[in-house]
């Protein structure tokens, strides 16, 4: 029988936080405590993303300035939104299905039984929305790298791509679909590899760069159609954008000091929109820690619209 989530509905406003590299950055307060996996939904006009230690799924409508969150029955990772309406959520050990509308989810498949220390976290359907690629981390206090990466098609069936991760992050396509990236946040290690997207499998990795904590760890990912990387640097308030070949082109300072994941979404696919989070050992918590973050970027010099559908 499977489990309900039940939806609840609140209004919120956007507020001006700030700015950075000449843009407004507002922030929706919706108190995030591990805020991750933002999802434009381009049919819907809406963004879909998660709390992965407060275990809900959250939807903005930012046309009515709509928040919903579903509570979820655990921590949860990573969401897959196929094209067929399906939603797919990475809970600890398991992926799952969910009927947004009757808020049921049912289990798909059981990922990593034999790494209980582990979970899952990261996740993003490929180009063509053919795959699910999603990652696993070490959720103990003392971390070792038990992390991997997977794969998962429409059937739900999961195989590993790498395995010797600490926390597998930051999973993103080049516009053309022929490379990934990826990170392993605990070490700072940026890494890409070539990839095919008829097969769903990825070619051997390399080194692209590394980031220190005053740089910003690397955690969540997006590419723009420029083939841009744009990276959150959870540890220095920021998101690094770098080009495809490694070299960083710009930082964009944050009014939040963990940023988590970027996503680029809107009508004209132009608002970045970034989640962050809040540590529970801070003494003191910013207006906009937790918060969720949409910059306008229309009319800057990067090419940040989303990329177009792949062609293959």
């Amino acid at each position: 029988m499977p489990i309900r989530a039940i939806a609840r509905v609140e209004t919120l406003l956007p507020r001006l936080a700030g700015h950075c590299n000449g843009a407004a950055v507002h922030a929706y307060a919706v108190g995030n405590q591990v805020g991750e996996c933002p999802t434009w939904h381009a049919a819907e006009n809406c963004l879909y993303w998660i709390d992965v230690r407060g275990q809900q799924l959250l939807r903005l409508r930012p046309l009515v300035d709509e928040v919903t969150r579903w509570d979820l029955p655990e921590v949860v990772g990573a969401l897959a939104l196929w094209p067929s309406g399906r939603l797919w959520l990475a809970l600890r050990h398991r992926l799952v299905a969910m009927d947004l509308h009757a808020g049921d989810i049912e289990d798909l498949c059981v990922v990593e039984p034999d790494r209980q220390g582990n979970r899952l976290n990261d996740g993003k359907l490929s180009p063509s929305n053919r795959w699910f690629v999603f990652a696993s981390m070490d959720d103990r206090p003392v971390k070792e790298a038990m992390g991997s990466l997977y794969c998962c098609g429409a059937d739900g069936g999961a195989r590993r791509l790498y395995d010797g991760l600490v926390v597998g992050n930051g999973i993103a396509w080049s516009p053309d679909a022929r490379r990934i990236y990826f990170s392993d946040s605990a070490r700072g290690l940026l890494m890409h590899a070539p990839w095919n997207e008829v097969s769903g499998e990825m070619g051997r990795p390399a080194l692209l760069a590394t980031f220190d904590e005053a740089q910003g760890r690397p955690d969540g990912a997006a590419v723009d159609a420029a083939g841009n990387y744009w990276s959150a640097g959870v540890s220095a308030g920021c998101i690094n954008v770098l080009a495809a070949h490694g070299d960083l082109l710009c930082k964009w300072p944050l009014p939040c000091r963990a940023p988590t994941m970027p996503a680029f979404g809107g009508t004209d696919g132009c608002t970045l929109y970034v989640t962050s989070l809040v540590r529970p050992t801070w003494q003191t918590v910013g207006a906009w820690d937790g918060a969720l973050l949409a910059i306008n970027l229309a009319g800057r010099d990067w090419s940040s619209r989303r990329p177009k559908e792949w062609q293959g």
